[in-house]
């Protein structure tokens, strides 16, 4: 694998870990009204799906898809 791409994959797996840790930090204040079902460790998959979707490709989430939705 080149280092290009597992720059990129590191990249994303970092924000997207960053992301999650953000919404477990706010969730407590009450202002998101819904269950949250946080994907912290399992930012790998999305990363890579990030890595070969493309723009007109569909993809389905089901539990656990704030990572699949910024992949």
């Amino acid at each position: 694998m080149n280092s290009n791409l597992n720059f990129k994959l590191y990249y994303k797996m970092k924000l997207f870990r960053e992301v999650e840790l953000k919404i477990a930090m706010e969730y407590s204040s009450r202002k998101m009204r819904c269950p949250v079902h946080l994907s912290v460790g399992q930012e790998a998959v999305s990363a890579a799906f990030s890595q070969i979707v493309r723009k007109n490709d569909y993809a389905v989430s089901s539990h656990r898809p704030h990572l699949h939705y910024l992949g």
